[in-house]
Protein backbone atom coordinates (compact mmCIF):
# COMPACT_ATOMS: atom_id res chain seq x y z
CA UNK A 1 0.00 0.00 0.00
CA UNK A 2 1.26 3.38 -0.87
CA UNK A 3 2.52 6.01 1.87
CA UNK A 4 -0.58 8.00 0.33
CA UNK A 5 -3.11 5.15 0.65
CA UNK A 6 -2.05 4.52 4.17
CA UNK A 7 -2.93 8.25 4.70
CA UNK A 8 -6.04 8.13 3.02
CA UNK A 9 -7.43 5.33 5.81
CA UNK A 10 -6.18 6.65 8.50
CA UNK A 11 -7.77 9.88 7.72
CA UNK A 12 -4.55 11.89 7.49
CA UNK A 13 -4.58 15.09 5.08
CA UNK A 14 -3.07 14.20 1.46
CA UNK A 15 -1.42 16.09 -0.21
CA UNK A 16 -1.56 16.57 -3.74
CA UNK A 17 -0.03 19.41 -5.79
CA UNK A 18 -0.25 22.71 -3.43
CA UNK A 19 -4.13 21.41 -2.75
CA UNK A 20 -4.58 19.47 0.75
CA UNK A 21 -7.86 17.53 0.79
CA UNK A 22 -9.14 15.85 4.43
CA UNK A 23 -10.32 12.22 3.59
CA UNK A 24 -12.67 11.14 6.80
CA UNK A 25 -12.61 7.34 6.69
CA UNK A 26 -16.41 6.17 6.29
CA UNK A 27 -18.26 5.24 9.47
CA UNK A 28 -20.38 2.52 9.50
CA UNK A 29 -24.09 3.02 9.30
CA UNK A 30 -26.98 1.73 11.36
CA UNK A 31 -29.68 0.56 9.31
CA UNK A 32 -33.10 1.67 10.29
CA UNK A 33 -34.94 -1.01 11.42
CA UNK A 34 -38.49 -1.04 10.06
CA UNK A 35 -41.83 -0.48 11.96
CA UNK A 36 -44.05 -3.50 13.45
CA UNK A 37 -46.83 -3.45 10.58
CA UNK A 38 -49.69 -3.70 13.52
CA UNK A 39 -52.40 -3.55 10.41
CA UNK A 40 -51.19 -6.79 9.04
CA UNK A 41 -52.86 -8.85 12.02
CA UNK A 42 -56.26 -7.55 11.06
CA UNK A 43 -59.53 -6.34 12.53
CA UNK A 44 -59.54 -8.80 16.20
CA UNK A 45 -55.72 -9.03 16.50
CA UNK A 46 -54.15 -6.00 15.48
CA UNK A 47 -56.68 -3.45 16.95
CA UNK A 48 -56.12 -5.38 20.07
CA UNK A 49 -52.35 -4.86 19.98
CA UNK A 50 -52.70 -1.17 19.40
CA UNK A 51 -55.14 -0.42 22.63
CA UNK A 52 -53.09 -2.89 24.57
CA UNK A 53 -49.59 -0.85 23.42
CA UNK A 54 -51.30 2.02 24.34
CA UNK A 55 -52.88 1.40 28.11
CA UNK A 56 -49.51 -0.75 28.92
CA UNK A 57 -47.33 2.19 27.32
CA UNK A 58 -45.12 -0.54 25.12
CA UNK A 59 -43.48 -0.51 21.74
CA UNK A 60 -46.38 -1.73 19.35
CA UNK A 61 -44.09 -4.47 17.84
CA UNK A 62 -44.12 -6.44 21.15
CA UNK A 63 -47.69 -5.52 21.88
CA UNK A 64 -48.27 -7.50 18.41
CA UNK A 65 -45.91 -10.23 18.80
CA UNK A 66 -47.77 -10.99 22.55
CA UNK A 67 -51.11 -11.29 21.02
CA UNK A 68 -49.83 -13.67 17.68
CA UNK A 69 -48.18 -15.62 20.44
CA UNK A 70 -51.12 -16.06 21.98
CA UNK A 71 -53.29 -16.49 18.76
CA UNK A 72 -50.76 -19.30 17.90
CA UNK A 73 -51.60 -21.39 20.96
CA UNK A 74 -55.34 -21.13 21.30
CA UNK A 75 -55.43 -22.20 17.80
CA UNK A 76 -52.81 -25.01 16.97
CA UNK A 77 -54.66 -27.85 18.82
CA UNK A 78 -57.66 -27.60 16.70
CA UNK A 79 -55.88 -27.10 12.82
CA UNK A 80 -52.84 -27.81 10.90
CA UNK A 81 -52.00 -26.04 7.36
CA UNK A 82 -51.72 -27.59 3.92
CA UNK A 83 -49.31 -25.38 1.84
CA UNK A 84 -51.35 -26.64 -1.60
CA UNK A 85 -48.80 -30.04 -2.40
CA UNK A 86 -45.83 -28.71 -0.96
CA UNK A 87 -46.71 -30.64 2.48
CA UNK A 88 -48.33 -29.80 5.91
CA UNK A 89 -47.45 -29.04 9.10
CA UNK A 90 -48.76 -27.48 12.52
CA UNK A 91 -49.61 -23.23 12.86
CA UNK A 92 -47.54 -23.64 16.09
CA UNK A 93 -45.14 -20.40 15.96
CA UNK A 94 -42.31 -19.49 18.13
CA UNK A 95 -41.77 -15.81 19.31
CA UNK A 96 -39.17 -13.81 21.19
CA UNK A 97 -38.99 -10.24 22.54
CA UNK A 98 -35.83 -8.81 23.14
CA UNK A 99 -36.55 -6.12 26.04
CA UNK A 100 -35.25 -4.56 29.07
CA UNK A 101 -35.77 -4.52 31.82
CA UNK A 102 -38.95 -2.12 32.81
CA UNK A 103 -40.02 -2.48 29.80
CA UNK A 104 -43.30 -3.53 31.59
CA UNK A 105 -43.28 -6.87 29.38
CA UNK A 106 -44.49 -8.71 32.75
CA UNK A 107 -47.70 -6.45 32.40
CA UNK A 108 -48.25 -7.20 28.78
CA UNK A 109 -47.74 -10.79 28.67
CA UNK A 110 -50.10 -10.99 31.61
CA UNK A 111 -53.18 -8.76 29.41
CA UNK A 112 -52.65 -10.72 26.21
CA UNK A 113 -52.31 -14.37 28.03
CA UNK A 114 -55.70 -13.50 30.42
CA UNK A 115 -58.22 -15.67 28.68
CA UNK A 116 -56.05 -18.37 28.94
CA UNK A 117 -54.76 -17.70 32.64
CA UNK A 118 -58.62 -17.23 33.32
CA UNK A 119 -58.85 -20.81 32.31
CA UNK A 120 -55.75 -22.32 34.11
CA UNK A 121 -57.54 -20.66 36.96
CA UNK A 122 -60.98 -22.27 36.76
CA UNK A 123 -59.14 -25.35 36.52
CA UNK A 124 -56.94 -25.53 40.08
CA UNK A 125 -60.25 -24.54 41.99
CA UNK A 126 -61.10 -28.12 41.17
CA UNK A 127 -57.79 -29.85 41.20
CA UNK A 128 -57.70 -30.47 45.02
CA UNK A 129 -60.40 -32.83 44.70
CA UNK A 130 -59.59 -34.17 41.40
CA UNK A 131 -56.28 -35.21 43.06
CA UNK A 132 -57.49 -36.31 45.39
CA UNK A 133 -59.75 -38.71 43.76
CA UNK A 134 -57.32 -39.72 42.25
CA UNK A 135 -54.53 -41.01 45.01
CA UNK A 136 -57.71 -42.92 46.37
CA UNK A 137 -58.45 -44.92 43.07
CA UNK A 138 -54.78 -45.43 42.61
CA UNK A 139 -54.37 -46.98 45.87
CA UNK A 140 -57.79 -48.90 45.45
CA UNK A 141 -56.57 -50.34 42.35
CA UNK A 142 -53.13 -50.93 43.65
CA UNK A 143 -54.60 -53.55 46.33
CA UNK A 144 -56.89 -55.01 44.05
CA UNK A 145 -54.06 -55.69 41.47
CA UNK A 146 -51.53 -56.88 44.61
CA UNK A 147 -54.87 -59.78 45.68
CA UNK A 148 -55.40 -60.78 42.60
CA UNK A 149 -51.53 -61.62 42.50
CA UNK A 150 -51.55 -63.21 45.51
CA UNK A 151 -54.61 -65.09 45.45
CA UNK A 152 -53.04 -66.74 42.58
CA UNK A 153 -49.72 -67.66 44.14
CA UNK A 154 -49.50 -71.88 44.39
CA UNK A 155 -49.63 -73.32 47.59
CA UNK A 156 -46.87 -74.25 49.28
CA UNK A 157 -43.93 -75.10 47.09
CA UNK A 158 -46.42 -76.04 43.90
CA UNK A 159 -44.99 -74.31 41.08
CA UNK A 160 -48.03 -71.97 38.97
CA UNK A 161 -49.99 -74.49 35.91
CA UNK A 162 -49.58 -72.95 32.50
CA UNK A 163 -53.55 -72.57 33.08
CA UNK A 164 -53.32 -70.39 36.00
CA UNK A 165 -50.74 -68.50 34.37
CA UNK A 166 -52.77 -68.14 31.72
CA UNK A 167 -55.81 -66.73 33.47
CA UNK A 168 -53.67 -64.51 36.10
CA UNK A 169 -51.60 -62.82 33.05
CA UNK A 170 -55.49 -62.13 31.69
CA UNK A 171 -56.96 -60.47 34.38
CA UNK A 172 -53.57 -58.05 34.98
CA UNK A 173 -54.30 -57.43 31.57
CA UNK A 174 -58.04 -56.44 32.17
CA UNK A 175 -56.86 -54.64 35.61
CA UNK A 176 -53.85 -52.84 34.15
CA UNK A 177 -56.18 -51.34 31.70
CA UNK A 178 -58.12 -49.88 34.07
CA UNK A 179 -55.17 -48.03 36.00
CA UNK A 180 -56.69 -44.73 37.12
CA UNK A 181 -54.68 -41.54 35.66
CA UNK A 182 -53.58 -38.48 36.91
CA UNK A 183 -55.53 -35.65 36.56
CA UNK A 184 -54.31 -33.18 34.52
CA UNK A 185 -51.87 -30.18 35.27
CA UNK A 186 -54.50 -27.14 35.40
CA UNK A 187 -51.62 -25.27 33.55
CA UNK A 188 -51.40 -25.11 30.17
CA UNK A 189 -48.07 -23.53 29.67
CA UNK A 190 -44.82 -23.71 31.45
CA UNK A 191 -41.74 -21.82 31.56
CA UNK A 192 -38.54 -23.54 32.99
CA UNK A 193 -39.07 -27.23 31.58
CA UNK A 194 -36.68 -30.06 30.85
CA UNK A 195 -36.76 -32.25 27.95
CA UNK A 196 -38.17 -35.26 30.71
CA UNK A 197 -40.53 -32.54 31.87
CA UNK A 198 -42.08 -31.29 28.61
CA UNK A 199 -42.22 -34.65 27.51
CA UNK A 200 -44.61 -35.52 30.65
CA UNK A 201 -46.47 -32.52 30.20
CA UNK A 202 -47.70 -33.25 26.96
CA UNK A 203 -48.66 -36.80 27.37
CA UNK A 204 -50.29 -36.40 30.82
CA UNK A 205 -51.92 -32.74 31.16
CA UNK A 206 -52.62 -31.01 27.55
CA UNK A 207 -51.40 -32.05 23.87
CA UNK A 208 -51.14 -28.61 23.10
CA UNK A 209 -49.30 -26.53 25.18
CA UNK A 210 -47.24 -23.26 25.51
CA UNK A 211 -43.56 -22.50 26.05
CA UNK A 212 -44.34 -18.79 28.10
CA UNK A 213 -42.14 -16.90 29.98
CA UNK A 214 -41.95 -12.95 30.53
CA UNK A 215 -38.83 -13.92 32.01
CA UNK A 216 -36.95 -16.07 29.75
CA UNK A 217 -33.92 -16.22 30.76
CA UNK A 218 -35.32 -18.86 33.43
CA UNK A 219 -35.52 -20.84 30.35
CA UNK A 220 -32.18 -20.40 28.64
CA UNK A 221 -30.10 -20.20 32.28
CA UNK A 222 -32.51 -23.35 33.41
CA UNK A 223 -31.88 -26.71 34.62
CA UNK A 224 -33.32 -27.69 31.23
CA UNK A 225 -30.70 -25.77 28.92
CA UNK A 226 -27.94 -27.05 31.19
CA UNK A 227 -24.73 -28.67 29.50
CA UNK A 228 -25.72 -31.85 30.03
CA UNK A 229 -29.97 -31.41 29.22
CA UNK A 230 -29.81 -28.21 26.47
CA UNK A 231 -29.25 -30.80 23.80
CA UNK A 232 -32.36 -32.85 24.35
CA UNK A 233 -34.36 -29.86 24.96
CA UNK A 234 -33.15 -28.39 21.71
CA UNK A 235 -33.81 -31.31 19.84
CA UNK A 236 -37.30 -32.00 21.66
CA UNK A 237 -38.28 -28.30 21.28
CA UNK A 238 -37.69 -28.06 17.61
CA UNK A 239 -39.27 -31.57 16.88
CA UNK A 240 -42.46 -30.34 18.30
CA UNK A 241 -41.99 -26.95 16.11
CA UNK A 242 -42.25 -29.32 13.26
CA UNK A 243 -44.97 -31.59 13.99
CA UNK A 244 -42.65 -34.37 14.67
CA UNK A 245 -43.36 -37.32 17.46
CA UNK A 246 -41.18 -37.04 20.67
CA UNK A 247 -39.39 -39.87 22.51
CA UNK A 248 -38.11 -40.20 25.46
CA UNK A 249 -35.33 -43.00 25.74
CA UNK A 250 -34.58 -44.02 29.20
CA UNK A 251 -33.07 -46.57 31.47
CA UNK A 252 -35.55 -48.04 33.63
CA UNK A 253 -37.70 -50.09 31.71
CA UNK A 254 -41.47 -49.04 31.36
CA UNK A 255 -40.30 -45.35 31.26
CA UNK A 256 -39.61 -44.81 27.35
CA UNK A 257 -42.05 -43.70 25.45
CA UNK A 258 -42.85 -42.40 22.03
CA UNK A 259 -45.55 -39.35 21.74
CA UNK A 260 -47.29 -38.08 17.97
CA UNK A 261 -49.75 -35.58 17.52
CA UNK A 262 -48.66 -33.22 20.33
CA UNK A 263 -48.16 -29.19 19.42
CA UNK A 264 -46.22 -26.66 21.34
CA UNK A 265 -46.19 -22.63 20.94
CA UNK A 266 -43.37 -20.40 22.31
CA UNK A 267 -43.20 -16.79 23.36
CA UNK A 268 -40.04 -16.06 25.41
CA UNK A 269 -39.00 -12.54 26.42
CA UNK A 270 -35.69 -11.64 27.68
CA UNK A 271 -33.15 -9.39 28.08
CA UNK A 272 -30.95 -7.55 25.31
CA UNK A 273 -28.02 -9.32 27.41
CA UNK A 274 -29.61 -12.48 27.53
CA UNK A 275 -30.17 -12.41 23.63
CA UNK A 276 -27.15 -11.49 22.81
CA UNK A 277 -25.83 -14.66 24.49
CA UNK A 278 -28.45 -16.96 23.26
CA UNK A 279 -28.30 -15.58 19.26
CA UNK A 280 -24.20 -15.82 19.47
CA UNK A 281 -24.88 -19.62 21.06
CA UNK A 282 -23.10 -22.20 18.52
CA UNK A 283 -25.41 -24.99 19.66
CA UNK A 284 -28.69 -23.03 19.12
CA UNK A 285 -27.70 -21.70 16.04
CA UNK A 286 -25.98 -25.07 14.59
CA UNK A 287 -29.65 -27.07 15.30
CA UNK A 288 -31.58 -24.72 13.92
CA UNK A 289 -33.12 -23.75 17.25
CA UNK A 290 -32.92 -19.68 16.67
CA UNK A 291 -33.85 -20.01 12.80
CA UNK A 292 -37.09 -21.22 14.23
CA UNK A 293 -37.59 -17.90 16.34
CA UNK A 294 -39.80 -15.11 15.15
CA UNK A 295 -37.75 -12.25 17.07
CA UNK A 296 -38.74 -8.31 18.19
CA UNK A 297 -36.83 -5.81 19.13
CA UNK A 298 -37.84 -2.32 19.15
CA UNK A 299 -36.53 0.97 20.22
CA UNK A 300 -37.31 1.59 24.57
CA UNK A 301 -40.13 4.20 25.27
CA UNK A 302 -39.08 4.57 28.64
CA UNK A 303 -38.95 8.09 29.28
CA UNK A 304 -41.76 8.97 27.40
CA UNK A 305 -44.74 6.96 28.96
CA UNK A 306 -46.29 10.03 30.48
CA UNK A 307 -49.65 9.96 32.40
CA UNK A 308 -50.53 13.67 31.67
CA UNK A 309 -53.96 13.23 29.49
CA UNK A 310 -54.50 10.01 30.73
CA UNK A 311 -58.58 9.02 32.27
CA UNK A 312 -57.80 6.82 35.04
CA UNK A 313 -60.54 5.39 35.20
CA UNK A 314 -60.56 3.80 31.83
CA UNK A 315 -58.17 0.86 31.56
CA UNK A 316 -57.11 -2.21 29.43
CA UNK A 317 -60.72 -3.76 30.68
CA UNK A 318 -62.57 -1.31 29.49
CA UNK A 319 -61.34 -1.14 25.93
CA UNK A 320 -63.92 -2.78 23.47
CA UNK A 321 -61.04 -4.01 20.81
CA UNK A 322 -59.16 -5.74 23.91
CA UNK A 323 -62.17 -7.17 25.36
CA UNK A 324 -63.31 -8.37 21.64
CA UNK A 325 -59.47 -10.17 21.57
CA UNK A 326 -60.62 -12.13 24.99
CA UNK A 327 -63.69 -12.89 23.54
CA UNK A 328 -62.33 -14.39 20.62
CA UNK A 329 -59.41 -16.14 22.27
CA UNK A 330 -61.70 -17.73 25.06
CA UNK A 331 -63.58 -19.24 22.39
CA UNK A 332 -60.83 -20.76 20.55
CA UNK A 333 -59.10 -22.24 23.82
CA UNK A 334 -62.51 -23.81 25.26
CA UNK A 335 -63.22 -25.81 22.32
CA UNK A 336 -62.46 -29.30 22.88
CA UNK A 337 -59.94 -30.61 21.02
CA UNK A 338 -60.32 -34.12 18.61
CA UNK A 339 -57.99 -36.60 19.81
CA UNK A 340 -57.17 -40.29 19.77
CA UNK A 341 -57.19 -42.98 21.92
CA UNK A 342 -53.31 -42.01 22.65
CA UNK A 343 -54.27 -38.93 23.53
CA UNK A 344 -52.43 -37.59 19.93
CA UNK A 345 -54.39 -34.03 18.81
CA UNK A 346 -56.18 -35.19 15.45
CA UNK A 347 -56.65 -31.57 14.48
CA UNK A 348 -58.42 -30.46 11.18
CA UNK A 349 -56.56 -29.37 8.13
CA UNK A 350 -56.90 -25.33 7.16
CA UNK A 351 -55.34 -25.81 2.93
CA UNK A 352 -53.82 -22.69 1.04
CA UNK A 353 -55.55 -23.69 -2.42
CA UNK A 354 -56.53 -21.64 -5.56
CA UNK A 355 -55.78 -17.64 -5.52
CA UNK A 356 -54.29 -18.31 -1.42
CA UNK A 357 -51.93 -20.85 -3.18
CA UNK A 358 -50.95 -18.09 -6.01
CA UNK A 359 -50.29 -15.63 -3.22
CA UNK A 360 -47.92 -18.17 -0.98
CA UNK A 361 -46.08 -19.24 -4.18
CA UNK A 362 -45.15 -15.56 -5.05
CA UNK A 363 -43.64 -15.10 -1.15
CA UNK A 364 -42.35 -18.56 -1.24
CA UNK A 365 -40.12 -17.41 -4.13
CA UNK A 366 -39.72 -13.82 -3.51
CA UNK A 367 -37.91 -14.70 -0.60
CA UNK A 368 -36.04 -18.06 -2.15
CA UNK A 369 -34.27 -15.16 -4.54
CA UNK A 370 -33.26 -13.55 -1.71
CA UNK A 371 -31.25 -16.42 -0.44
CA UNK A 372 -28.61 -15.82 -3.31
CA UNK A 373 -25.26 -14.72 -2.74
CA UNK A 374 -26.35 -10.79 -4.01
CA UNK A 375 -29.75 -11.25 -2.22
CA UNK A 376 -31.09 -9.17 0.90
CA UNK A 377 -31.55 -12.16 3.22
CA UNK A 378 -28.11 -14.31 2.34
CA UNK A 379 -26.60 -13.71 5.39
CA UNK A 380 -29.76 -14.75 7.63
CA UNK A 381 -30.10 -17.85 5.36
CA UNK A 382 -31.53 -20.53 7.97
CA UNK A 383 -34.13 -17.60 9.15
CA UNK A 384 -35.31 -17.37 5.87
CA UNK A 385 -35.20 -20.66 4.70
CA UNK A 386 -38.28 -21.22 7.33
CA UNK A 387 -39.94 -18.05 6.08
CA UNK A 388 -42.04 -19.15 4.32
CA UNK A 389 -43.98 -21.89 6.50
CA UNK A 390 -44.02 -19.07 9.10
CA UNK A 391 -46.32 -17.27 6.76
CA UNK A 392 -48.51 -19.93 6.23
CA UNK A 393 -48.55 -20.75 9.97
CA UNK A 394 -49.39 -17.14 10.29
CA UNK A 395 -51.80 -16.88 7.71
CA UNK A 396 -53.89 -19.92 8.93
CA UNK A 397 -53.61 -18.37 12.49
CA UNK A 398 -55.21 -14.87 11.33
CA UNK A 399 -57.58 -16.92 9.27
CA UNK A 400 -58.97 -18.99 12.37
CA UNK A 401 -59.03 -16.38 14.30
CA UNK A 402 -61.70 -14.21 12.37
CA UNK A 403 -63.81 -17.13 11.63
CA UNK A 404 -62.09 -18.27 8.22
CA UNK A 405 -61.74 -22.23 7.98
CA UNK A 406 -58.86 -21.33 5.43
CA UNK A 407 -56.72 -18.65 4.81
CA UNK A 408 -57.36 -16.38 1.94
CA UNK A 409 -55.41 -14.33 -0.72
CA UNK A 410 -55.65 -11.43 1.83
CA UNK A 411 -54.66 -13.83 4.68
CA UNK A 412 -51.42 -14.67 3.13
CA UNK A 413 -50.44 -10.87 1.91
CA UNK A 414 -51.04 -9.69 5.61
CA UNK A 415 -48.82 -12.86 6.70
CA UNK A 416 -46.39 -11.94 4.20
CA UNK A 417 -46.46 -7.82 5.72
CA UNK A 418 -45.13 -9.53 8.78
CA UNK A 419 -42.55 -12.01 7.70
CA UNK A 420 -41.23 -8.98 5.87
CA UNK A 421 -40.84 -7.15 9.12
CA UNK A 422 -39.55 -10.40 11.15
CA UNK A 423 -36.88 -10.32 7.79
CA UNK A 424 -36.13 -7.37 7.64
CA UNK A 425 -34.98 -6.88 11.23
CA UNK A 426 -33.19 -10.15 11.20
CA UNK A 427 -31.20 -8.68 8.48
CA UNK A 428 -30.48 -5.51 10.06
CA UNK A 429 -29.24 -7.07 13.62
CA UNK A 430 -27.15 -9.40 11.21
CA UNK A 431 -25.76 -6.49 9.75
CA UNK A 432 -25.08 -4.46 12.93
CA UNK A 433 -23.17 -7.30 14.63
CA UNK A 434 -20.99 -7.72 11.75
CA UNK A 435 -19.94 -4.23 11.92
CA UNK A 436 -17.63 -2.85 14.62
CA UNK A 437 -19.60 -2.11 17.72
CA UNK A 438 -17.27 0.66 18.81
CA UNK A 439 -17.71 2.08 15.24
CA UNK A 440 -21.48 2.42 15.38
CA UNK A 441 -21.06 3.94 18.45
CA UNK A 442 -18.81 6.54 17.29
CA UNK A 443 -21.24 7.13 14.42
CA UNK A 444 -23.83 7.72 17.74
CA UNK A 445 -21.71 10.15 19.31
CA UNK A 446 -20.84 12.25 16.20
CA UNK A 447 -24.20 12.59 15.19
CA UNK A 448 -25.03 13.47 19.19
CA UNK A 449 -22.67 16.48 18.73
CA UNK A 450 -24.04 17.04 14.95
CA UNK A 451 -27.21 17.57 16.45
CA UNK A 452 -26.34 19.86 19.65
CA UNK A 453 -23.98 22.33 18.09
CA UNK A 454 -21.20 20.98 15.78
CA UNK A 455 -18.62 20.93 19.18
CA UNK A 456 -18.22 19.29 22.62
CA UNK A 457 -16.68 20.54 25.85
CA UNK A 458 -15.04 17.66 28.35
CA UNK A 459 -17.19 19.77 30.83
CA UNK A 460 -20.46 18.42 29.15
CA UNK A 461 -19.72 14.84 29.03
CA UNK A 462 -22.92 14.83 31.70
CA UNK A 463 -25.09 15.96 28.73
CA UNK A 464 -24.25 13.08 26.61
CA UNK A 465 -26.46 9.84 26.39
CA UNK A 466 -26.05 7.60 29.22
CA UNK A 467 -23.65 5.09 27.43
CA UNK A 468 -20.91 7.59 26.89
CA UNK A 469 -21.16 10.52 29.85
CA UNK A 470 -17.42 9.14 31.73
CA UNK A 471 -14.32 10.29 30.01
CA UNK A 472 -13.62 6.88 29.93
CA UNK A 473 -16.32 6.07 27.84
CA UNK A 474 -16.45 9.40 25.54
CA UNK A 475 -12.45 10.14 25.27
CA UNK A 476 -11.91 6.48 23.21
CA UNK A 477 -14.33 7.27 20.80
CA UNK A 478 -13.29 11.17 20.01
CA UNK A 479 -10.19 9.65 19.37
CA UNK A 480 -10.90 7.36 17.34
CA UNK A 481 -13.17 10.41 15.62
CA UNK A 482 -10.28 13.00 15.20
CA UNK A 483 -7.96 9.84 13.99
CA UNK A 484 -10.77 9.03 11.32
CA UNK A 485 -11.13 12.75 10.69
CA UNK A 486 -14.38 13.25 11.37
CA UNK A 487 -13.73 15.91 14.42
CA UNK A 488 -10.58 18.55 15.11
CA UNK A 489 -9.70 18.97 18.50
CA UNK A 490 -10.50 22.65 19.64
CA UNK A 491 -8.77 22.80 22.70
CA UNK A 492 -6.49 21.37 25.18
CA UNK A 493 -6.00 21.82 28.80
CA UNK A 494 -2.75 22.66 30.53
CA UNK A 495 -1.38 19.50 30.50
CA UNK A 496 -2.18 19.06 26.51
CA UNK A 497 -5.06 16.89 26.80
CA UNK A 498 -7.62 17.52 24.42
CA UNK A 499 -10.34 19.49 26.24
CA UNK A 500 -12.82 20.49 23.68
CA UNK A 501 -13.60 19.16 19.65
CA UNK A 502 -15.54 19.95 17.15
CA UNK A 503 -16.75 19.21 13.36
CA UNK A 504 -14.35 19.17 11.12
CA UNK A 505 -15.28 21.47 8.28
CA UNK A 506 -15.49 19.72 4.52
CA UNK A 507 -12.64 20.74 2.54
CA UNK A 508 -13.25 22.26 -1.10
Amino acid sequence: MSHAAVKQQLGQPIERGSVLELNPIPLAKREKSPAFPLEALGPILGEAAERLAYHVQTPPGMAGQSVLAAASLAVQGQVDVARGPIGRGPVSLFCMTVAGSGERKSSLDGLALAPIRDLEAEKRQGHPEALAGYKAAREAWEMRRESVVNASKPKGRQPMKEVDQALLQEQLAEIDGQEPQPPATPSMTFAEPTAEGIYRHLQHSYPSSGLFSDEGVGFFGGHGMSDESRGRTVAMVSKLWDGSPITRTRGTAGESGFLSGRRLSAHLMVQPVVAAKVLGDPLLQGQGFLARFLIVQETSLVGRRLLKGRDPRYGAHHDPAIVRYWETLAALIREPLATDENGALSPRLATIDGAAYEAWARLHDSIEWQLSPEGRFRDVQAFASKAADNAARIATVLAVVEGEPNPTPQHIERAGLLMSYYLESMAVRTGEARQDANELKARDLLEWIQAHGGELHCHDFSRLPSEYRTAKAARPLLTFLVDAGHLQIASSNQHGKPASWRIREAQS
